[in-house]
């Protein structure tokens, strides 16, 4: 074999094996990709398909649906303006949902529909917690059925329940036969500041029956630290309070 001829086999060959790696690679990493929450297979110790096990997200068998405990339309102005509530609980521990789609109906008693509205809320782990919408104008129907459900693509994760750091160390309502107005104090119990907090008082009468209710929101409180909301309300309330709760969702959670 000649020098040229010699030289020339070497490139062929150096190719093949140049060829040889790159398709090895290939196949390499075709068959070794690294699992992933996200790789719609079942691996590293799922209990489902990108769920369970080290994933956030959980599988079915990890949770209860949540519970509508009640529903409540409160006028707010005697023209016609509503507030509108669903009160619910989350029985799963450590475990919430975030972005999830809901829907308010309200009707007359004719059953004729006299508003509509979706929504996204958050649901705190391990909490009762609160769906609120406000500024509901029917002009001059009056409602006489309220409908709330929780629409499909609930997406259940584990979260801490900074909720349960928070809570209200006084509650001083005044004007009720007049403007109520409502000044609660809330308190962060934890040892780090908490953020983007969503407060709702409910108020109740003597039959535990709520009859009235607002929502704010508060930037910060710092560790340990106080934080004092107001609510309040254009008319006088129809029925006496007995009692007042105060539920907080963390936003940021």
């Amino acid at each position: 074999m000649s020098w040229s001829q010699r030289r020339k086999s070497t490139y062929i060959l150096s190719a093949l094996i140049i060829l040889v790696v790159v398709i090895f690679l290939i196949v390499f990493s075709f068959f070794n990709k690294k699992a992933t929450c996200f790789d719609k297979v079942q691996n590293q110790g799922e209990l489902g398909i990108d769920c369970g096990g080290p994933c956030t997200l959980l599988c079915r068998a990890q949770y209860s649906d949540p519970t509508v405990l009640w529903v409540r339309w409160a006028q707010v102005k005697s023209s016609g303006l509503y507030n509108v509530l669903a009160y619910a609980q989350n029985p799963n521990l450590n475990i919430g949902a975030k972005n999830v789609p809901y829907i308010f109906k309200v009707y007359d008693k004719n059953n004729i529909l006299l508003f509509s509205k979706t929504g996204i809320t958050y649901i705190p782990p391990n909490n009762n917690f609160a769906i609120f919408e406000s500024g509901i104008d029917v002009n001059d129907k009056i409602p006489a059925r309220i409908e709330f459900s929780f629409l499909q693509g609930i997406n259940w994760i584990k979260l801490q329940n900074q909720e349960a750091n928070i809570t209200a160390v006084s509650k001083d309502l005044i004007g009720e036969d007049s403007s109520p107005k409502l000044s609660v104090t809330m308190k962060n119990k934890s040892l780090l500041p908490i953020n983007n907090i969503e407060i709702v008082a409910i108020l109740y009468d003597q039959n535990d029956n709520a009859i009235a209710f607002s929502k704010t929101q508060i930037d910060s409180i710092a560790k340990e630290g106080t934080q004092d909301i107001t609510f309040t309300w254009p008319e006088k309330f129809t029925e006496k309070v007995f009692r007042i709760e105060v539920l907080s969702k963390v936003l940021s959670n």
